[in-house]
Order: structure tokens, then sequence, then C-alpha cells
């Protein structure tokens, strides 16, 4: 239970992060795929907190848990990989991971923590499974 709650504590903190700077999260997704148009970016930007909050949320109610924690493990894969193929650039307003700064070089540091937080989700995730 405390690790389902940890987990969903970093998503919805990450999500209420992102909800509330939907320009400059639209621009940290146009950093990461600069071929993608403007509109998709920001229609992400919209959506996607969203999701993270719903499946933090879904983790601490008990509710559809199995599927939000495949869902937070998926997203933590994602995350972990899209770091480590950013290594050592300087993206111009950080990771965008838990918030906005200004420009960040994507350190051993980001890598790390996006790897843990995977190896956290992969334990809630066995254990949601495993209880059916």
């Amino acid at each position: 239970m405390i690790l389902r709650v940890l987990l969903a504590g970093i998503y919805i903190f990450a999500g209420g992060s992102k909800l509330f700077n939907l320009y400059l999260f639209k621009a940290t997704i146009l950093a990461y795929y600069p071929f993608l148009p403007a509109l998709i970016a920001l229609l992400i930007a919209i959506v996607f907190p969203w999701l993270e909050i719903l499946a933090g949320l879904s983790l601490v109610l008990n509710w559809k848990s199995k599927y939000s924690s495949i869902f937070l493990l998926l997203l933590s894969l994602v995350f972990l990989i899209q770091i480590t193929l950013n290594y050592s650039n300087v993206l111009p307003y950080g990771c965008g991971c838990f918030g906005f700064g200004g420009p960040e070089k994507i350190s051993l540091y980001y890598v790390l923590r996006d790897f843990f937080i995977l190896i956290l989700a992969g334990i809630v995730c066995w254990k949601e499974w495993k209880s059916c």
C-alpha cells in the first residue's frame, strides 16, 4: 500500500505541475519531439496531465488499480527511454517532469531517478496483478 501511494503521489504531483503550465509543457514536448505539429503537442499538453493525475488517483482509491498500474509502468518506461535518449542534452525548460525551469542539462541524476520510478512502478504493477 505504501509503494502504491508513493507512486500515485509522484504522478499526481507530476501531472499537477504540468496542468498549470500548459504552454511550457507544450514547449517541452516540442523540445523532445521537434517534428511534432504544434497543435498535436498542445492537445497532448492538455490531456496528458489529467491522465497522470487520474491514474495516480486510481491507485490511491484502489479503483481499477491493476490497469492504472500498467499504464504508469508503461509511462515510466517511456519516460526513462526519453530521458536516456536526451542524456547530456540541454533542454530549454528542463526535463518537464515535475515543473519547468530554465535551460537544464539532462544528467545521470535524471536517468537514475526515472530508472527508480520505473522499478517502483514495476513493483506496484506486479503486486496489483499478483493479488488477482
